[in-house]
């Protein structure tokens, strides 16, 4: 995890918000590896399992897999095909509109950035929840009916609250995120501590929404000067990483029951995430600080802190942050220690690899 903001030329993103630019980037460069690595080892392929000679011919005579797949009743296997089929595809979308959406901000195009980040926090994102939610009911619904998997249909703000708390229920971050703070970011209009408003401001010239609505002689986002653009990049910085930390922990969950990943690799991405995160807080201005961040920061900071007391380390200082956001190094850990991890890792890399092509 290296910056991504510096010595790129048509730069106009301020320094001060380059650890919160390179945190983004680090949450989407773990996301696109999980992409990378799931393709190398062929993960992302399921095995439908026949059980004699007839459901092999019955499959051969079928228009389709799935038509064939309902006609068997293997609904457990027609769901492991979707979610295989469509994690990444839906995965590779978000992560492309995430890097336009930075490099966008990097160049301080920003309306650009608003509308490219608007459809994975509000579709995408809401996707990959139903998979988490019920894998059985998701295909089901994409089978029967796939607009009943639009967002729109949760049920309002609240709607959406209730759902994404089950969801951190499901993935164990209850503690560390807020569901209603998700879904008011994500859906809330209405509020002004919310990417939904912003969002669209930045989509259409012209909102007539009362919480939105286009003020007097103005346009939309047309007429944004340096002063604007601070507050855009301010919201954008202090919300964004929450946000994609959330998706990367749905991805990470669901991607666990494709292809399971060692809890030493786990860990290893959480170490570095979680000393970015406690650089980037540090730069957040004032104003952009709210509960729910700093109970985000807070319980990042105290993972951090036991796992690294646990695994026989100190507590990290602001030098070993640094260091723990390139390399994963424990606080102190010596260079032969963490060269040894890092091949281990590789081996069970080339080895997965290996097996998945045999």
């Amino acid at each position: 995890m290296t910056s991504a903001s510096k010595n790129k030329k048509g730069r106009f993103l301020p320094s001060t918000f380059d650890n919160a630019h390179d945190l983004c980037f680090s949450i989407h460069d773990v996301m696109v590896q999980i992409l990378v690595s799931g393709e190398e080892g062929n993960f992302f392929t399921t095995r439908v399992e026949l059980k004699s000679d007839e459901e092999h011919k019955s499959l051969v005579d079928a228009d389709d897999i799935f038509s064939w797949l309902e006609k068997e009743n293997r609904l457990n296997d027609r769901a492991n095909i979707l979610k295989t089929t469509i994690l990444p595809a839906v995965l590779s979308d978000m992560m492309h509109c995430v890097f336009e959406c930075l490099e966008n901000s990097r160049k301080a195009k920003l309306g650009i950035s608003f509308m490219l980040i608007r459809k994975p926090l509000q579709e995408s994102l809401y996707l990959l929840e139903s998979i988490v939610l019920d894998e059985l009911n998701f295909s089901e619904t994409l089978a029967a009916d796939p607009l009943k998997l639009r967002s729109q249909n949760a049920g309002g703000v609240s709607g959406h609250a209730t759902r994404i708390n089950n969801v951190l229920g499901i993935i164990g971050e209850s503690s560390r995120l807020d569901a209603e703070y998700i879904a008011q970011l994500r859906y809330d209009k209405s509020s002004g501590d919310s990417f939904d408003g912003v969002c669209n401001h930045a989509m259409h010239l012209f909102t007539e929404h009362k919480a939105i609505r286009t003020e007097q002689l103005n346009i939309n986002f047309i007429f944004s000067g340096w002063s604007q653009k601070i507050t855009q990049w301010n919201y954008l910085y202090s919300r964004l990483p929450y946000l994609l930390f959330y998706t990367h922990k749905i991805v990470e969950h669901i991607v666990a029951s494709i292809a399971p990943t060692s809890q030493d690799y786990l860990d290893d991405i959480q170490r570095r995430l979680a000393s970015s995160i406690m650089l980037w807080w540090k730069h957040v201005d004032a104003r952009y600080k709210c509960d729910q961040l700093s109970i985000f920061v807070k319980e990042t900071e105290h993972w951090l802190n036991s796992h690294c007391v646990s695994s026989g380390y100190r507590l990290p200082n602001d030098r070993d942050l640094l260091r723990m956001i390139t390399t994963g190094a424990y606080p102190s850990e010596n260079l032969t220690s963490l060269k040894k991890r890092n091949l281990k890792y590789k081996f069970h890399a080339f080895i997965n690899k290996v097996m998945a092509n045999h």
